[in-house]
């Protein structure tokens, strides 16, 4: 298995963000939550994802807000698709 440089440079990182849509996956599907529930941790994982992208490339040194304005979009188009499609 081929793994990119840049994850095997900082692997806590991409190890970070791997468990936040672990156990966001495992919560959406598996937790005994309402419609209600479900939005709060489709709301929470879209979050965690935005301000893991921020501290990574902040960390980079390449933060800027094209970047910053890429993966809010990105978190609000995952938003989009999971509440829509699914309730």
């Amino acid at each position: 298995m081929i793994i990119p440089k840049e994850v095997r440079q900082k692997p806590f990182e991409y190890l970070v963000l791997g468990v936040i849509f672990a156990l966001g996956l495992v919560l959406y599907f598996f937790a005994p939550f309402d419609d209600h529930g479900h939005r709060v941790i489709v709301y929470c994982l879209a979050a965690n994802y935005f301000f893991w992208s921020l501290i990574h490339h902040y960390r980079r040194g390449d933060l800027s807000l094209s970047i910053i304005v890429e993966y809010l979009v990105m978190a609000l188009f995952g938003i989009a698709l999971l509440t829509l499609s699914f309730f």
